[in-house]
């Protein structure tokens, strides 16, 4: 399967996205973020939103429930410490949390954020989101994001990795 990333650049896809980009095997914009023991953290795949990050489990399990305790006790740590950077510089004042559960697919956490122009545009950004989605893909592709997208990135990198 072949998707198109953020960038417009196309990845091949040989098993299950979630499992590829958990485990390293393709190559995303702004990289791995964080590797812990049972999760890994990295900028959306597809969508130029600037500190929306998704935490992958990096065993395929596709609810919560299948994860272990402590591999629930390692997902609330990185959601809160992840949470609290992109906090504490601004990158979103609010972030909706969503944990995605879908037969067939890998289990993973979103943390979208509320900017303003989202806001702005779609009013509550849950009952939109499809709609965010699209505007992103189709309107957000520009070097300024990316540069920000970026930057987000690294910040989020060295914070999480710090020891």
């Amino acid at each position: 399967m072949k998707l198109i990333d953020m960038t417009g650049k196309e990845v091949e896809i040989r098993d299950c996205l979630g499992c590829e980009i958990a485990n390293g095997t393709i190559d995303i914009f702004g990289g791995l973020l964080y590797q812990g023991k049972h999760f890994t953290v990295a900028q959306d795949f597809e969508l130029p939103i600037d500190g929306f990050i998704i935490i992958f489990s990096k065993r395929h399990v596709e609810k919560f429930i299948d994860l272990s305790y402590d591999e629930q006790i390692e997902l609330t740590t990185l959601i809160n410490k992840t949470l609290k950077i992109l906090e504490e510089n601004n990158i979103a004042e609010e972030y909706n949390i969503i944990l995605e559960e879908k037969a067939g697919y890998h289990f993973h956490v979103w943390l979208m954020p509320r900017h303003k122009w989202m806001i702005e545009k779609f009013g509550k950004v849950l009952k939109n989101i499809k709609a965010i989605q699209d505007y992103a893909i189709q309107n957000m592709k520009t070097q300024e994001i990316f540069d920000k997208i970026k930057n987000t990135c690294e910040l989020v990198k060295k914070e999480l990795n710090k020891e």
